[in-house]
């Protein structure tokens, strides 16, 4: 091959590697990121209860101070032993009852 023609087919495949390169840098990604977390921010949206309670001072009604702690001592402890009891096993009989 000569040595012009050699060069042609390097520029032309510089070319087109520019090219496909260029195509690569242009997406649906701008699409993508201008929506990009609307799904987050809707979900913790739609979990908020009352949106104006920060600004509430009144306290909140529940249990008084020794009910809570108890209640609490409880779940605690329901961890350590859940019923003192170990679950029942699951059997399957396969076949007749006569034992053949």
């Amino acid at each position: 091959m000569p040595n012009s023609l050699l060069m042609s087919l390097r520029r032309l495949a510089m070319l087109l590697l520019a090219l496909q390169l260029a195509a690569c840098a242009h997406g649906s990604t701008p699409q993508l990121d201008r929506r990009f977390g609307d799904a987050v921010r809707l979900a913790m949206a739609q979990q908020v209860r009352d949106p104006a309670s920060a600004g509430n001072r009144l306290p909140a009604d529940g249990l008084d101070g020794p009910s809570a702690h108890a209640v609490m001592q409880r779940y605690r402890a329901s961890f350590a032993e859940p019923n003192a009891q170990a679950p029942q096993p699951v059997q399957f009989m396969l076949g007749g009852g006569n034992g053949k």
